[in-house]
């Protein structure tokens, strides 16, 4: 059994995506897979050949990344798109798992990217073995242990799931999507945080870090925001 592991996040090795991998792993080495699990990271742009090679040498395939504008990286419909030019006796028979995360609390957010590789896997002739959305993800690299437990816990499930029923058991998947909406005590949260700027905090944070908080009113496609 030849397994692969995809990171479809532009922040490559960096990435919360890559911190989701390493759980699934843990997962799989509890149920008793101890060879090492080749991973690639999609944002490594120069190596688009080699990353369809190992794509097509692989028997069994995760694919992690997060939600970007209601859809996948642009990273990750480049390498879709170059899998056209593969013949589908190549692609037949694979079988992929993926994982949609975001930093929105609700499962909803990612459920049209979901439903977008349910249908791809049927296209290309792949063993959709599940695909989990999960939200509430971005921060994970700087939250204590304590705050992550749950849903490492949850991917380890994913991983030993894969390896010893071969699917991703649907209980698992449809715990991964909750809370699918907010509910009305959490909308009625955030109304109260938002006037003192912590509902924003982290997204600030990372604006500044990256040069662009002056910029973050920016509409280069459309209408200027009016503040």
């Amino acid at each position: 059994m030849k397994r692969l592991f995809i990171n479809g996040s532009p922040r490559g090795k960096e990435s919360n995506s890559r911190i989701i991998l390493s759980w699934i792993a843990e997962g799989m080495a509890s149920c008793g897979v101890t060879e090492e699990i080749e991973t690639i990271d999609l944002a490594r742009l120069g190596e688009l050949d080699a990353e369809i090679k190992a794509f097509l040498a692989a028997d069994e395939i995760v694919m992690v990344m997060p939600l970007y504008t209601d859809s996948m990286p642009a990273l990750v419909k480049r390498f879709i798109d170059s899998l056209a030019a593969v013949s589908q006796a190549d692609l037949n028979g694979k079988r992929i798992a993926f994982v949609v995360q975001s930093g929105f609390p609700e499962g909803i957010q990612g459920e049209t990217l979901g439903l977008y590789f349910s249908r791809l896997s049927q296209r290309c002739g792949w063993k959709n073995m599940g695909v989990v959305v999960k939200g509430g993800i971005e921060g994970i690299q700087i939250m204590p242990p304590g705050m992550t437990a749950k849903t490492r816990k949850l991917f380890m499930e994913m991983g030993a799931s894969i390896v010893n029923k071969g699917i991703v058991e649907p209980a698992i998947i449809q715990k991964a999507v909750k809370p699918y909406t907010l509910g009305f005590g959490m909308r009625l949260l955030f109304i109260i945080l938002k006037p003192t700027g912590l509902t924003n905090m982290y997204w600030n944070m990372n604006l500044k870090k990256n040069n662009a908080w002056e910029k973050r009113f920016d509409a280069p496609y459309g209408k200027p925001y009016k503040r």
